[in-house]
């Protein structure tokens, strides 16, 4: 089974969870906001796809619906 390349790997970067699993004792649950992981083993969540890096702040808020101009 083929999969799609991963993206550059941004220790930086903020990161959710794909797939549950425990994590020192925890249970992380899809959606929520990692933190706390150590890089290495962060990468290596990154790399099994149990993490994904997550869209930048300004994108993850729900826009405004956007005004509509011209004929009413």
């Amino acid at each position: 089974m083929a999969y799609r390349s991963l993206p550059k790997f941004n220790p930086e970067g903020r990161f959710i969870v794909n797939r549950p699993f425990l994590y020192n004792g925890h249970s992380v649950q899809p959606g929520e906001l990692v933190e706390g992981i150590p890089t290495r083993r962060l990468r290596q969540l990154f790399e099994t796809r149990q993490v994904t890096s997550a869209p930048p702040a300004a994108q993850h808020k729900e826009a405004a619906p956007a005004a509509r101009k011209g004929k009413r």
